[in-house]
């Protein structure tokens, strides 16, 4: 079934239909249940009159030609437009007067292109209809469930996402319903006295996001899954072209962001307080296989959360990066816990997820390659969101964290959310070239002090205000 023919079927331009076959974008145009139940039960044989033409305008010329029309098919062919059959009969324009009819139209969306050829085109358009209005029915119901209107929808959806097109209904509502819930933490946060935001307080927001689901990744997909639950907040360069930018979920959902860069900033070791990052990439239910990370500067960090057992780290902390991933050593591994640590470790060695039972989400806090490229007007709503973009000075100091092999290549701590846990059960970390850490430690009283610590130091003092 080609994009014309959908687009026809839907009324929508081409351009705003995926190759999956329901992906619509917009509001639809929607006809009384009546309608719906009647038209569907028509075949292509099923004979049809038409009343005397009453329409006006484009239309008038239009319906003169296929008002003509003894069957279903026929009206296609003569020019009726797919909706125009729904139209028609709800306005008592059309009517079925014999023929063959059936319960229900046949199924489109599960089947292989080469049986949707072999239908004929009436059953493709009907079936098409049928299954676009049991979507939007079973949406506009998730609506109403959740307390949102189509102009809620219509009013999330007026930004066109650069990397993902627009948000669709489930996604939508899961992700305004995590930005709520991250607002209450937020205001919790400080009611208590500026307290630390909670390992269960981040999994509450996580388990309300909207995740789309993400075809891109294959290089982590599990073996025979078509798409991962994978999104990104913060800075991301687009695959399509050179544009590194901030994405428009962050944008959208400033306090979702805020929450979990706070709870990183609350867990991190003194040695690493100077630790910057562009992107927070957000996994759920499923253990990435064997890969190396395309598009990340390498140190990042880690941390898993959920009610699950398994879903260890593997790492390859010796990797050289340049060993085919299928001749990696099983006995160079080291598994390591996310669930109960944080875990600094190098992106771009070898890594995947051990099996997994339960529910099981992750963050990855990491910087991508065009770190420095990050439009001004996006940086400044990074860090507004926490993000601690890195400068040169922190890039050369986080680059230097990890040595190239053995224990070195990894740190790791407690992620608990007891006082001491900040500072409680690091690994000995590899020496960071002395220069950079005093770099840094400059950096953080003067001259290349973290956006970050800019936008706290504002806060702090409005709240004092």
């Amino acid at each position: 079934l080609g994009p014309s023919l959908l687009a026809q079927a839907f009324s929508v331009p081409p351009l705003t239909i995926d190759s999956v076959f329901l992906r619509i974008q917009g509001m639809p145009v929607t006809y009384n249940d009546e309608a719906y139940g009647e038209v569907m039960t028509w075949t292509e044989n099923t004979r049809i009159k038409y009343a005397p033409n009453r329409k006006s305008g484009k239309s008038f010329h239009r319906y003169a030609r296929y008002m003509k029309a003894r069957t279903v098919g026929e009206a296609l062919r003569l020019g009726s437009y797919p909706l125009d059959l729904l139209f028609d009969n709800e306005k008592g324009l059309l009517w079925a007067t014999g023929g063959p009819k059936r319960d229900r139209p046949p199924e489109v969306t599960k089947i292989g292109k080469e049986q949707l050829k072999a239908m004929s085109q009436t059953d493709r358009v009907l079936g098409t209809l049928y299954a676009k209005w049991k979507m939007w029915k079973a949406n506009f119901k998730l609506l109403e469930e959740h307390g949102f209107t189509r102009n809620d929808l219509k009013q999330m959806n007026d930004v066109q996402d650069p990397e993902g097109g627009k948000d669709s209904i489930a996604v939508a509502i899961g992700r305004r319903e995590a930005q709520a819930r991250a607002k209450e933490i937020l205001e919790a946060v400080e009611r208590d006295g500026g307290r630390r935001v909670m390992d269960d307080e981040v999994l509450s927001c996580l388990r309300l996001w909207g995740f789309k689901e993400n075809v891109n990744r294959a290089n982590v997909m599990p073996e025979g899954a078509a798409f991962v639950h994978s999104d990104t907040v913060g800075v991301i360069k687009m695959s399509t072209c050179e544009r590194t930018l901030l994405t428009v979920g962050t944008k959208r959902y400033p306090e979702f962001t805020m929450v979990l860069t706070r709870w990183l900033r609350e867990r991190l070791p003194k040695h690493l307080q100077q630790f910057a990052y562009t992107s927070i990439n957000i996994n759920k239910n499923y253990a990435g296989r064997l890969h190396r990370d395309g598009n990340n500067s390498g140190p990042s960090l880690i941390k898993a959360f959920g009610d699950f057992s398994g879903g260890e780290l593997k790492y390859w902390p010796s990797d050289d990066k340049k060993t085919p991933l299928e001749d990696l050593c099983p006995r160079d591994k080291v598994t390591l816990d996310i669930k109960e640590n944080v875990l600094l470790f190098d992106g771009n060695r070898g890594h995947c997820v051990n099996k997994f039972q339960g529910e099981r989400y992750s963050l990855v806090f990491f910087s991508i390659r065009s770190w420095n490229k990050v439009p001004k007007g996006d940086a400044a709503e990074a860090v507004r969101c926490g993000i601690p973009l890195p400068t040169k000075t922190s890039m050369a100091f986080i680059q230097g964290l990890l040595g190239p092999s053995g224990k070195e290549g990894y740190q790791s701590w407690p992620a608990g959310d007891g006082k001491g846990a900040r500072s409680r059960g690091v690994q000995t970390p590899h020496k960071v070239n002395a220069s950079v850490a005093r770099g840094v430690k400059r950096g953080a009283a003067g001259d290349v002090t973290s956006p970050a610590a800019k936008v706290r130091k504002v806060a702090a003092e409005k709240r004092k205000r």
